[in-house]
């Protein structure tokens, strides 16, 4: 009776600490998202006094009807599109050869290359932002790519080189034989075999791109703000902006990549799954 009481409380303690996780995790996001269909007289009451009957999408209207935050978010989109093209494309040309060819020290590159993204963007940001004025690149879509793909490459690389070794040789040494070449072969064998994969990774670029904050903070001021740069203005701005037009800004900034994932999961899943060695 004892061994039999004993195993059913492991389980139900594993799913109580799960079920506290995930409170804990999707607590601020749930409250974000009532923010933005209340009034703010009834969510900042103590305690707070919220009504179904005055729940409201007028928050999101007025927040669309801002050209400034149309522009942030018009500037998010292009800027984590591009760097997830960047990243594949330069990731799958620089993962290849270490998958596939005997190249000497390829692991030291590859931990090199990861020790590297290790250092504190913060240390970094001074220099990146007098090398961006010197090339007449701030407050360009370019400036923000560029940093966001030299820092997300890594990374790139590395999930795409454990897909290509899941790739047996003989699938490649076919295509060589009906006159591929090694560019071909990537594009046109490698890279369509690896699909889950390359969803995952392309998941993986966009996000980390949209999320990023410092280095749009500091390399761009109007013309290319993202939308995370310009939330963080709303905020600062709090005391004459209504906090429900704040959280409805945060809530549509949040829905892109919510959205993007749920849509994709099984991809990303299979992809890490079968993919990523460790």
């Amino acid at each position: 009776m004892q061994m039999r009481s004993l195993r059913w409380a492991r389980p139900t303690l594993l799913y109580a600490l799960v079920a506290l996780f995930l409170l804990w995790t999707l607590a601020p996001v749930l409250w974000i998202f009532v923010m933005s269909v209340q009034p703010e007289i009834n969510y900042v009451a103590v305690p707070p006094q919220l009504n179904l009957q005055q729940v409201s999408l007028r928050w999101f209207w007025e927040m669309l009807s801002q050209q400034d935050i149309r522009d942030a978010l018009r500037n998010s989109l292009i800027i984590s599109f591009m760097t997830m093209v960047f990243c594949l494309f330069f990731g799958a040309l620089a993962a290849y050869p270490l998958s596939r060819l005997n190249m000497p020290r390829k692991n030291l590159f590859l931990t090199l290359s990861i020790m590297a993204r290790m250092i504190p963007s913060m240390v970094l940001i001074i220099p990146l932002f007098l090398l961006m004025r010197d090339l007449h690149l701030l407050d360009t879509y370019m400036a923000l790519i560029i940093t966001y793909s030299t820092f997300l490459l890594p990374y790139v690389i590395w999930m795409m080189k454990n897909f290509f070794d899941q790739i047996p040789y003989s699938l490649e040494a076919a295509a060589r034989m009906d006159g591929c070449s090694r560019l071909g072969a990537i594009f046109r064998i490698l890279l369509p075999s690896i699909a889950p994969g390359v969803v995952a990774t392309a998941i993986f670029a966009f996000i980390g791109a949209w999320n990023e904050f410092l280095f749009g903070l500091i390399l761009s001021t109007r013309n290319s703000m993202p939308i995370m740069v310009k939330i963080s203005a709303l905020v600062s701005a709090s005391f004459h902006t209504d906090n429900s037009l704040v959280a409805a800004t945060g809530v549509l900034a949040i829905l892109p990549v919510v959205v993007l994932v749920f849509v994709l999961n099984r991809y990303i899943v299979r992809g890490l799954v079968e993919g990523v060695k460790f």
